[in-house]
């Protein structure tokens, strides 16, 4: 997967203003990764927050953290997470990438981030910066989508029209696993976890991927327009997946993973 970088700043800039109003998903992500902070209260000097968002989740990071820099590639998610930060918790914000990381050695006790490394074409190269700018014993705190992700929707689209993705491919575990291996980062906690979200219709959970700025963004995506042939197609295979509820599935598998630089 190759990433679009300025269509992805374009589209969580597009997303922010209602991005809250629909991140059920990211609510309950991010409460697991408060629970693995919360393990070790002890509050650090310094923490970064790595796709801060509208930092309805960096501003929970004050029990744990002096002075919090807020880090986001899409400047209107830090302009509407400036405006959500009323008690003034957060001392920083910088507009930067996620694989440019603007801070020299040993900058942070504390780094944090939510469901935004997957956008990153090389997780590896964000691990190695990210324990750069760790001081000993710091800290490295995060969560992100792995492949088995919105299943549902990508097999739906799949059996529609098999030429082309519609939905963002995710790292496999197996692969994540395989960068803890050989960092040297010591493990702490690897937790890998699934939370489905249900919705009437498939047009509903397409309408919130879209508020969430979560659609297509990779470069290589396909440009033309898909017919409605292909779309009622997708939809009527996705209705295979309705439960006795009456409702459609959307499955999140992800993982939340606390790493530490040796002291």
């Amino acid at each position: 997967m190759t990433v679009d970088k300025k269509a992805i700043a374009l589209s969580f800039s597009r997303a922010a203003p209602r991005y809250d109003s629909v991140a059920h998903v990211q609510r309950q992500v991010g409460e697991a990764m408060l629970a693995v902070l919360a393990s070790e209260p002890a509050a650090v000097a310094s923490a970064l927050d790595i796709g801060c968002g509208t930092g309805a989740l960096t501003i929970q990071l004050a029990p744990y953290a002096e002075h919090i820099t807020a880090l986001d590639i899409a400047p209107g998610m830090l302009a509407v997470a400036q405006q959500n930060d009323q008690q003034r918790v957060i001392s920083e914000w910088v507009c930067a990438d996620a694989e440019r990381l603007p801070f020299p050695a040993q900058s942070f006790d504390l780094v944090f981030s939510s469901f935004a490394l997957q956008w990153c074409d090389d997780l590896s190269r964000v691990m190695a910066d990210v324990y750069a700018i760790l001081r000993p014993g710091g800290r490295f705190v995060f969560s992100i989508p792995v492949e088995n992700t919105l299943r549902e929707l990508k097999l739906s689209w799949r059996k529609a029209e098999s030429r082309y993705h519609h939905v963002n491919d995710f790292p496999a575990l197996a692969e994540i696993q395989g960068l803890l291996d050989v960092s040297p980062f010591l493990t702490l906690q690897l937790q890998e976890r699934l939370d489905v979200v249900y919705y009437e219709s498939v047009r509903e959970l397409t309408r919130e991927l879209k508020t969430l700025g979560a659609h297509q963004v990779t470069s290589n995506r396909t440009h033309s327009l898909t017919g409605k042939k292909t779309l009622f197609k997708m939809m009527s295979n996705y209705e295979h997946f309705r439960n006795h509820q009456g409702l459609l599935p959307a499955s999140w598998h992800y993982c939340v993973i606390a790493l530490q630089k040796p002291r």
